[in-house]
């Protein structure tokens, strides 16, 4: 059996072309998930069903990153001009990727300052398109 490494010394993600590597103490640093389902089912009351297929269910990414940090400076930019973002990750070793276009930057998060455990700087950007693969090789 192979152990795959899925450090974040191995992992890459983009943002239009900036590689994001200031990750936050957050684990884990970088989520991405379904915004909506690739298919749903509506169940008729006469027994039947109909099925319904999302050609773009979209893709929500969730970054965390070291306060003050560079990288946190340049995200925030983004928001902060609205500006429209693509991008992409790779896990080296796994050989898992994936590819992002038409996004924005939606939100940030909670802010926590002025004590012991500042909290990360946390981004949610959503995508229109991704392609994604998975698995190892």
């Amino acid at each position: 059996m192979a152990i795959n490494n899925l450090s974040t010394d191995l992992f890459t993600f983009d943002l239009n072309g900036y590689t994001i590597s200031d990750w936050g103490e957050t684990d884990p640093p970088y989520s991405e998930e379904p915004i909506n389902p690739s298919s749903v089912m509506r169940p008729g009351l006469g027994g039947n069903a109909v099925r319904l297929d999302r050609i773009n269910p979209g893709r929500r990414v969730t970054i965390n990153l070291n306060p003050a940090s560079p990288d946190s400076a340049y995200v925030r930019g983004l928001l902060e001009s609205g500006a429209s973002v693509s991008g992409g990750r790779t896990q080296i070793g796994t050989l898992e990727t994936a590819v992002f276009t038409e996004g924005v930057i939606v939100n940030d998060a909670t802010i926590g300052r002025g004590g012991m455990s500042p909290t990360d700087d946390q981004y949610i950007i959503e995508f229109n398109n991704s392609t994604i693969t998975s698995g190892s090789v």
